[in-house]
């Protein structure tokens, strides 16, 4: 069956009226909706709404806490140390970047770091905040172990997203947002629920050999982007994102979905910085133009209709979902209302 478009509207208030009703304040429930829609509108549709029931699982059975205490101690002016109490991972991450931005406004740049937290979504939701203050933001963070590092057959890295959003004049921003694994574990588990294959060089079986059957990648390792050089990244993320928070790192960050004997213990680490404390920000818009414009000139490759930015294809679908809706699959509609109803909201027409 084809996907079903839902109007934004209806749909945020129904995420808000759901974690609503799975406890969490008001305020967290609308940052919640907010973190789940900007991924659907940037196309990281695996990290949205079809993430719910998992998390709704882990609120109910206690897994995660739909009302922690979140503690922000700053260590110095552009600082911010940040526990999380195993608190919703957007709702954490939300409040640690707005920590950087404000340490940013205030002095120039800033810098959270998190422990105790959960899956945070889309990275992207998190630098795109900065771009409202004509910051430069960065945020990272870790995850279970399900990648490889290189030459290895067993995981002990996450995929390990990396994103930066950078503000720009007449272009969209560029926005880059990346797991640091070749793919994203989710477009694997999508692929194995709809029986397709996945490319090579995406993961491992659980004999170290290459495969391409999206089941055997599951119950394998996924494998870092560009071989060695990935895989630095990836482990640098976890440095920053783990050893240095004094967050879980190195293979015992727990999945959010199977966290059945303790925390998960996800960390995340985040930076803003004005632009301004270089150059002027309307020159360095206009460079930033000018860039993307040089860019835009070059002649497309075989195969290709033009040479884009990153985050301008995203800019393109948020401004079309945000008039013409969000598409959801059936079965995650199924799911959706199912849930819903169980809890007393009712899933939009």
């Amino acid at each position: 069956m084809p996907d079903a478009v839902v109007a934004v509207d209806p749909l945020r208030r129904f995420v808000t009226d759901l974690f609503g009703a799975l406890g969490l304040p008001p305020g967290d429930a609308e940052v919640q909706a907010h973190c789940l829609l900007e991924a659907h509108f940037r196309g990281f549709d695996t990290h949205g709404v079809g993430c719910i029931p998992s998390y709704a699982e882990c609120l109910v059975e206690g897994r995660i806490k739909a009302r922690p205490a979140i503690r922000i101690e700053r260590r110095m002016p552009w600082v911010a140390l940040v526990d999380g109490d195993n608190g919703m991972g957007h709702v954490v991450a939300s409040r640690a970047m707005a920590a950087a931005i404000e340490a940013a406004r205030e002095i120039g740049i800033g810098a959270a770091a998190v422990r105790r937290s959960n899956h945070f979504g889309a990275a992207g939701v998190y630098p795109a905040m900065a771009l409202d203050h004509d910051c430069v933001g960065i945020a990272m963070g870790n995850a279970a172990p399900n990648v490889a590092p290189w030459g290895a057959r067993q995981g002990l890295l996450g995929t390990n997203p990396l994103a930066v959003a950078v503000p720009a004049g007449r272009h969209p921003p560029f926005v880059m947002d990346m797991a640091t694994s070749t793919a994203a574990r989710r477009k694997i588990r999508q692929a194995m629920e709809h029986g397709q294959p996945i490319p090579e060089g995406w993961a491992i079986d659980r004999d170290g050999r290459p495969t391409t059957d999206a089941k055997a990648a599951i119950e394998g390792v996924a494998l870092p982007f560009g071989g060695a050089k990935g895989s630095a990244i990836s482990m640098l993320v976890d440095i920053l994102a783990g050893v240095l928070p004094g967050a879980e790192f190195a293979g015992t960050v727990v999945s959010f979905v199977n966290n059945t004997g303790r925390e998960a213990g996800c960390g995340a680490f985040f930076m803003a910085f004005k632009v301004s404390a270089f150059m002027p920000l309307d020159t360095f818009k206009a460079r930033m133009d000018t860039l993307i414009d040089r860019l835009h000139a070059l002649e497309p490759a075989a195969g290709f209709d033009a040479v884009r930015v990153p985050g301008e294809r995203g800019a393109s679908l948020a401004a079309e979902r945000r008039r013409e809706g969000i598409p959801l699959a059936p079965g995650v509609i199924d799911k959706l209302g199912k849930l819903g109803a169980d809890l007393g909201v009712t899933f939009p027409a």
